[in-house]
């Protein structure tokens, strides 16, 4: 119950300051800049835009080290036509579960941009597991639009670097809740690490706003599909950025829709950003969950994502986050949540050391491993 209480008090925030998707939203609410002014991928994530790696360098490395480990005039371009960069993530993590710990290579992807012409490019991202990204981008539309064909994830709410966030993948695996799920039990949406669907997308950019619209297979994941399908999934999504004086604001919506011949996926929710003085960013998601079964009533859940971000100075910010997820409100219990505190630091130009303890909490009824709370230390390394 007081868990149910307090993701309604998180919901009552949301509204009043609610993020922007991209790989670091808070990075986006901090300048008031799009998705594509920082990446070449026009909602976010992976490979960054000249914009975005001088961003990177100049403005959130510590000032101290950076004159005398930079380069001059570093570029990623390999020529006029091709660009390319990189994300290198090795995780450490520790259960206090069982005190185990481990090394984990969480990320190493190489991404590629090719331009073929002033209005069309492909883009690769190859990581070391099976999924990937590739897909042609055409600004052609109006209103500061483009096409984009290709395989990759759809435009949903906000695009965090966490995969195990309830808003994107969940719990690779459950690790840090020892057990407590359930088999079968739905950790995430379908938007986190190796989600990556074929399909199109359009997209448009006038003015504060930021629309886009997917049609896609509805199988995250697969590389061939073995078969066709009558069915597509739909994905949605729509911000608007405001400045009001010293404060940045973002507020956006999203829905996806998937359909199979063994259940139907509807995702909805509203997201959103706050930066104050450019130095405090709330960054917030809710999102409710339908899932549907043949000959089964539909389940409904609903989840929130929280994430406070403080610079202290250039180089370092300290992090607070809260997560909650209720797969089925209909049932009293059956929660889950987690407090996440830690901090950031970008020690030279290129790489950050990421220190986090998540603090899980569960209210299942007999659950195991209730001492499940987890240190990770992360190592991420860019260009």
């Amino acid at each position: 119950m007081l868990q149910k209480l307090t993701s309604i008090a998180v919901l009552s925030m949301l509204l009043l300051a609610s993020s922007e998707s991209i790989a670091l939203p808070k990075y986006a609410s901090r300048t008031g800049a799009k998705c594509q002014a920082c990446h070449v991928n026009p909602t976010g994530k992976g490979m960054r835009s000249e914009f975005g790696a001088t961003y990177g360098r100049d403005d959130i490395t510590f000032p101290t080290f950076k004159a005398g480990s930079d380069y001059e005039d570093l570029s990623t371009s390999l020529g006029p036509t091709i660009s390319v960069g990189t994300d290198f993530r090795t995780l450490f993590y520790a259960l206090s579960s069982d005190n185990s710990s481990t090394f984990f290579q969480m990320q190493g992807d190489i991404y590629f941009d090719l331009r073929l012409n002033k209005k069309f490019r492909i883009y690769i991202d190859k990581g070391l597991y099976s999924g990937f990204e590739v897909f042609g981008l055409a600004k052609i539309l109006p209103l500061d639009g483009y096409v984009k064909v290709g395989k990759f994830v759809p435009a949903y709410g906000t695009k965090v670097d966490d995969h195990s966030a309830f808003i994107r993948g969940g719990p690779y695996g459950g690790a840090q809740y020892g057990g407590v799920f359930p088999s079968g039990y739905p950790t995430g949406l379908r938007f986190g690490e190796r989600s990556e669907d074929t399909g199109i997308e359009l997209g448009f950019a006038p003015s504060i706003f930021t629309v886009n619209v997917g049609l896609f297979n509805g199988l995250p994941g697969v590389g061939q599909p073995t078969s066709t399908t009558k069915d597509k999934a739909i994905a949605l999504r729509g911000d608007a950025r405001f400045e009001l004086g010293e404060m940045n604001l973002s507020l956006g919506g999203s829905y996806y829709n998937s359909a199979t011949s063994v259940d139907k996926q509807v995702y909805y929710g509203a997201f959103g950003a706050l930066t104050v003085f450019e130095t405090v960013t709330l960054t917030s998601e809710v999102d409710f969950v339908e899932t549907s079964k043949p000959n089964v009533a539909t389940k409904t859940g609903f989840m929130v994502w929280n994430e406070l971000n403080w610079m202290i100075t250039q180089g370092l910010d300290l992090k607070l986050g809260y997560q909650f997820y209720d797969p089925d409100r209909d049932i009293a219990n059956g929660s889950f949540s987690q407090i996440t505190v830690g901090a950031e630091f970008f020690v030279l130009s290129g790489v950050e050391l990421r220190p986090l303890y998540k603090i899980n909490m569960n209210d299942v009824p007999g659950a195991t491993g209730t001492d499940n709370n987890e240190f990770q230390f992360l190592f991420h390394f860019f260009l």
